[in-house]
């Protein structure tokens, strides 16, 4: 027998699936219940409504998407001199641009912008995206103190600038053969690493 967690994840699960499918009116407690076998009341138990079933999709499908992304820390124990720190962010933005990853930004996109219209997703988001971006800032905050990095630029600001430009890559991917994403991406890494290592303002 399942635990009530369990339960809830599967129900969230499948409101992500629904919301994948036909975005956030698709979202239907009674197939949701029928398609995991349990009574539809079942949902209420973890779930106010349907609006809180589906933030809690949206909040759980904005973080599935984040935790794909390649640990700061991770690639910040490999850094111990400039260059490192040079070819690690390349590598990030990289690794970040590939196809495959196109459809994690088209989440988080999509999560944003129905977080702009609600306040209570919108907190939850805010309060992923601190946690998720904090390791970006310490990592920004390391370099500045090792001399890599620009000092007069403020590190959570940086963060969230580079978060951003990520993301911004599905406005040229929503329109195929418009943009030649390859010339995005030198313009994006011409940008980013020159911003970042010009001399301070």
């Amino acid at each position: 027998m399942d635990t009530a967690e369990s339960t809830r994840s599967r129900i969230i699960n499948a409101a992500i699936a629904m919301m994948e499918e036909g975005g956030e009116s698709a979202v239907r407690l009674g197939v949701i219940a029928e398609n995991l076998g349990i009574k539809e009341p079942s949902i209420y138990h973890h779930f106010k409504n349907r609006i809180d079933l589906v933030n809690a999709a949206y909040v759980e499908w904005y973080w599935q998407c984040l935790k794909t992304d390649i640990p700061v820390e991770a690639m910040m124990a490999l850094v111990d001199t400039k260059e490192d720190y040079v070819k690690a962010i390349r590598k990030t933005m990289e690794w970040s641009y590939q196809p495959a990853r196109h459809g994690s930004r088209s989440v988080r996109l999509s999560v944003i912008g129905a977080a702009l219209r609600n306040p209570e997703l919108a907190t939850a988001i805010n309060e992923i995206n601190r946690t998720f971006l904090a390791t970006v800032t310490t990592s920004v905050e390391f370099a500045q103190n090792k001399g890599w990095l620009r000092a007069d630029l403020d590190p959570k600001a940086l963060a969230y600038w580079l978060h951003g430009q990520i993301n911004g890559r599905a406005i040229a991917e929503m329109d195929p053969g418009q943009v030649d994403l390859a010339q995005w991406d030198i313009v994006s890494f011409e940008a980013v690493l020159g911003f970042l290592f010009s001399p301070a303002k």
